[in-house]
């Protein structure tokens, strides 16, 4: 067994599933330990695209190789500070954030291969934490503290799940009919499911502290999210209705920015360890985590 095939079992305990003692811990896919954030799958699982923080300009998106574990710049030509890129399951879409000066953040949007990048108008300077729908159609954003839903060929929007508080950090299911997002309606942020036409949000997590940055598994079966405690950042694992939550990190640094691989069987995030970040794969029982 290689070393990033390493995997985690998981036994019950409680109620609660937790690793059991000795097993394999996170493998690392990145050694130069400069800032991360945002990782995503593409090509079917042989690139991972994400925002790492450079000199200029300070943020930049990489394209790591998994075959060969080289990095290079997804865009080299970019001189302004980009992050957050996503791409629908077909491979025809994409859209990512550029920093344009002082509290502006743009979304941009490119569909089909000879398609130019175009900014998304929108009412407020600031875009964040978008999600592509899997046929590419669609981008999911938050503005102002609410999420919003942007027809790409129409440019038309609509909110999605709208509340008080904020939402924040959607994640859109792989059939696309379910949107999981980040919530503080009820007081606290936590993780809510909610139905493509913005049905009634359903909460999955209630626990005190922060739950944020959901990601879906391939199967729609499953949900990694950052979970926040005392200070903390780990990464878990929650059914997609709201049961058999894991701690799959479990480590005393942060551990942040959870995504899927597309077997359904991996999970790689962001570790931070003695103030080095690096991108880390872990494997799940497939036994153990269904």
């Amino acid at each position: 067994m290689s070393r990033g095939q390493a995997l985690v079992m998981v036994t019950a305990c409680c109620g609660l599933l937790v690793l059991e003692a000795g097993a394999a811990g996170p493998q690392p896919l990145t050694t130069d330990g400069r800032i991360k954030r945002d990782p995503v799958f593409v090509d079917r699982g042989r690139r991972i695209v994400y925002t790492v923080q450079a000199d200029a300009p300070r943020l930049v998106l990489m394209t790591l190789d998994r075959r060969t574990g080289r990095s290079q710049r997804w865009a080299p030509d970019a001189t302004l500070p980009e992050l957050k890129a996503v791409f629908s399951a077909t491979g025809n879409a994409v859209a990512w954030l550029r920093i344009t000066g002082n509290d502006q953040v743009a979304l941009l949007v490119r569909s089909g291969k000879k398609d130019v990048a175009r900014v998304v108008k929108t009412s407020k300077s600031v875009a964040w934490s978008p999600a592509i729908t899997p046929k590419g159609g669609h981008v999911v954003f938050n503005q102002a503290g609410q999420l919003l839903v942007h027809d790409i060929s129409s440019g038309r929007k609509r909110p999605l799940a709208k509340s008080s508080g904020r939402n924040d950090w959607p994640a859109v299911s792989a059939d696309g009919r379910r949107v999981a997002f980040g919530s503080s309606r009820d007081g606290n942020m936590e993780i809510y499911v909610v139905g493509w036409d913005g049905e009634v949000a359903q909460r999955l997590t209630n626990r005190e502290g922060l739950d944020i940055r959901p990601a879906w598994s391939p199967d729609g079966k499953r949900i990694a999210f950052t979970s926040v405690r005392a200070g903390n950042y780990e990464v878990a694992v929650i059914h997609a209705d709201g049961t058999r939550m894991i701690n799959v990190s479990r480590h005393s640094e942060r551990d942040d920015y959870p995504v899927w691989h597309p077997d359904g069987q991996r999970l790689v995030w962001v570790a931070e360890r003695d103030g080095r970040y690096d991108l880390v794969e872990l494997s799940l029982s497939s036994s153990g985590d269904r």
